[in-house]
């Protein structure tokens, strides 16, 4: 009895032991098969927005602006916003045929094109954060939360330039994605190209690459290298 016990309380704890590497091997898996997944989920939905707008445009014959092409989007797939099941932000660029093609934040294959999309967008929504936060507590805040591709993002303040210009894959100090900011007369900003309390600095990086915007000479970083600024 106490042999068989011995042996069954050792087959209970290799089958537990098994059943924890199974759970430890399966968490990667599944995190690689939920992304794969949605990226061609958003890929499809991104595909039918495109061709509604193509329809739309050869219809019409004539040169859309964006605010047209924003409605007709909506128009084709009311749920823009959700056209990403990962929360990735679309936005709407123009190609060479002129036509408006929606391109997801997160998924897009170039990638110095998708951060340079999210840069620009995030500062966008920097400002709008940092006017809400100086309105309601009228003083300057150390950082700020936006929600950009579906996820919260904090861009922290900062008193000088950052050695960040390239991906934080390849930048010690720095993991994942992250967001700064300065502002004019902050530390040691004073480039006299904005009002003082603007900001004058902002830098937004991912794994892969980084965008960086100085009032003095605009857009930066290895995402802009090669990129013709029109």
């Amino acid at each position: 009895m106490g042999n068989r016990g011995g042996i069954n309380r050792a087959t209970a704890i290799l089958l537990a032991l098994i059943g924890v590497m199974l759970v430890v091997i399966s968490i990667p898996a599944y995190r690689i098969f939920r992304y794969r997944s949605q990226k061609t989920a958003c890929i499809q939905s991104l595909k039918s927005a495109g061709d509604g707008l193509i329809i739309e445009y050869l219809s019409r014959f004539e040169e859309d602006s964006l605010e047209n092409a924003m409605k007709t989007l909506d128009e084709v797939m009311p749920e823009r916003p959700n056209l990403c099941p990962a929360g990735g932000t679309v936005y709407l660029i123009k190609n060479d045929l002129g036509i408006y093609e929606p391109i997801c934040g997160l998924h897009e294959t170039d990638r110095k094109l998708r951060v340079r999309l999210n840069a620009s967008r995030g500062m966008e929504l920097l400002r709008e954060a940092l006017k809400q936060a100086r309105d309601a507590d009228g003083v300057e805040p150390e950082s700020v939360e936006i929600e950009l591709n579906g996820k919260p993002l904090e861009c922290v303040r900062v008193g000088e330039v950052l050695d960040l210009r390239r991906g934080t894959a390849t930048t010690n100090g720095y993991k994942g994605i992250v967001c700064y900011y300065g502002l004019e007369g902050d530390g040691s900003f004073a480039t006299g190209k904005v009002n003082s309390g603007d900001i004058c600095y902002f830098v937004y990086a991912d794994e892969d690459h980084a965008a960086v915007w100085h009032a003095k000479n605009g857009w930066t970083g290895d995402a802009y290298m090669g990129v013709e600024i029109k």
